[in-house]
């Protein structure tokens, strides 16, 4: 069933974060197209002023972008379940935990769609200017140098390359969902309000992130040991004395240990509030 669920929710969902996206898509190729014409390199007045203002606007389009995807996971999410809609959803032959998890499963592929374009956006743009204005090729520059990269990469912070990746995919796909469910939380929690319960929800979610905050706080102003485990999972290169290669495999698993338990409290929250504490007055 909860393959099903899972369906029918990327159905319904994929496309308003779609039209984000392809949105982004259209600026970068008109980006890309813009650096690689000479028109920035003719002398017309105001052309830098223009320059500024065109970098303004597509920086405002990445932040419009990845505001947009995680506005309408939330909005998504409280529609489904705890608006006139919820009515249908609740009365499905479905549990708490396979509502929740469809729901997750989404919006965690979405996001990641959404880094990966923005991400992309922003390298097609770099090595266009690169290319253009300072006749550099950067994937040819990594490419040859990436056989002399690989050895160096493991001494200095200790693993292997590829292993790296996977952890910090890992550790990406843990942080997203963390992400997500903080939204989860505050609209479950922001039910409790009799009134004004997106303004509950917004409240509940300021007080979820002061309370994340602290937490980061007190690990990072831990006592160093454990060879400097915290203070390196936090401030990663800000200690001239420190050596990463010593730690950097422990520094990623407790990285993912911490954020995973952090997953496991706000999943346990969401899925006991919408199986307990439904209110859809």
């Amino acid at each position: 069933m909860l393959k099903k669920l899972f369906k029918y929710e990327w159905k319904f969902f994929w496309k308003v974060p779609t039209v984000i996206n392809s949105f982004l898509i259209i600026m970068t190729i008109i980006g890309v197209i813009s650096l690689a014409s000479p028109f920035w390199e003719m002398d017309i007045a105001g052309i830098e002023i223009m320059l500024g203002l065109a970098v303004f606007f597509y920086i405002l389009a990445i932040a419009a972008c990845s505001i947009g995807v995680t506005a309408y996971i939330a909005i998504r999410y409280y529609k489904n379940v705890y608006t006139d809609e919820g009515y249908l959803t609740n009365t499905l032959p479905v549990t708490a935990r396979q509502i929740v998890l469809s729901k997750l499963c989404t919006g965690v592929i979405w996001s990641f769609i959404t880094g990966i374009i923005v991400i992309a956006s922003i390298l097609s743009l770099v090595y266009t200017a690169m290319l253009s204005y300072e006749d550099i090729d950067i994937i040819y520059e990594l490419s040859r140098g990436f056989s002399d990269f690989l050895p160096s990469f493991k001494d200095s912070v200790g693993m292997d390359f590829f292993l790296f990746l996977f952890l910090s995919l890992i550790y990406t796909v843990l942080s997203t969902a963390l992400s997500i469910l903080k939204i989860y939380v505050a609209i479950a929690l922001g039910q409790l309000f009799t009134r004004h319960k997106v303004a509950g929800a917004v409240i509940w979610y300021i007080g979820e992130y002061v309370v994340f905050e602290i937490i980061t706080s007190f690990l990072y102003q831990m006592p160093s040991y454990s060879n400097g485990l915290f203070y390196t999972f936090f401030s990663v290169g800000m200690s001239y004395n420190y050596n990463f290669a010593d730690s950097a495999l422990s520094v990623l698993l407790i990285s993912i240990g911490l954020t995973f338990a952090f997953c496991a409290g706000l999943y346990f929250i969401t899925e006991h509030m919408l199986k307990n504490q439904l209110n859809l007055d």
